[in-house]
């Protein structure tokens, strides 16, 4: 009696298919897409779990919350949205700000560094092939280290991405280290301190976490609340996205 062997795996073939220099990348981008929506969500429901881990809201806490945000968004673990909504919750406006923005930039240099390990050749011809990352990417390589350094910060603001998604696919661009810190720190800082402001207001409460929010305020108070959060960042976005849009057009045509 013979056995037969199971198929192979759908997207096995498509793997094996790809140039070995893209193979990392790819691995990369699959699990950079949807690990840290899971792991955000979770944070975001045990938020008491994480303060008490901290053990405070000193500056002692902070610089360990900053840490910890740094190396588990750099290793596309947690989304930044999370991370930076849980420093707002535990450490208020000014020093939640201080420690997301610092957390923030450590992981996009941990999460830069690491995409700049993976990336190839062969992720560049990929971004090549799709008109609009190709423009950036021609952009960011020019000697004109202002206009890139504008592009990644409009990148930024404009949520393109997942966090580490973007890390990678802005190290595949050929960011150098300069523009890619500054674009990153002047980008992000609007949302941020929006987040942080919110998750502030949320914990001036007394409520421990989103949950218990609820229960004090009301789950209609709680909505009506993310809807206001998530639309000033939608709006923010169509903003930002607007001015990427004309300054890639620009660019179209300057190459025309």
């Amino acid at each position: 009696m013979t056995t037969q062997s199971p198929p192979p795996l759908a997207w096995k073939p498509f793997f094996q298919s790809l140039p070995s220099g893209m193979r990392g990348g790819f691995v990369l981008f699959i699990v950079w897409s949807f690990l840290p929506i899971v792991c955000g969500l979770y944070l975001l429901a045990n938020i008491h779990m994480v303060h008490e881990w901290l053990g405070g809201e000193n500056l002692k806490a902070a610089t360990l919350f900053a840490a910890s945000y740094a190396v588990l968004t750099g290793l596309g673990i947690l989304p930044t949205y999370a991370a930076t909504i849980v420093g707002g919750w535990i450490f208020g406006m000014e020093l939640g700000f201080a420690a997301c923005v610092v957390g923030y930039l450590g992981g996009s240099m941990l999460g830069f560094a690491l995409s700049k390990l993976v990336c190839s050749n062969h992720v560049a011809t990929w971004i090549d092939s799709h008109t609009r990352w190709r423009i950036i990417r021609k952009t960011i390589l020019e000697e004109n280290a202002f206009k890139a350094t504008g592009i990644i910060a409009l990148i930024r603001l404009s949520p393109s991405g997942p966090f580490a998604v973007t890390n990678l696919v802005l190290a595949a661009c050929g960011a150098r280290w300069l523009q890619f810190v500054i674009g990153s720190s002047v980008g992000i800082a609007p949302r941020t301190l929006f987040a942080c402001f919110m998750a502030a207001t949320g914990a001036a409460t007394g409520a421990t976490d989103i949950q218990s929010l609820a229960q004090s305020q009301g789950y209609l108070t709680v909505i009506v609340g993310i809807v206001i959060f998530m639309v000033t960042l939608a709006v923010i976005g169509v903003i930002a996205r607007s001015a990427l849009d004309r300054a890639l057009r620009d660019e179209t045509n300057a190459i025309r």
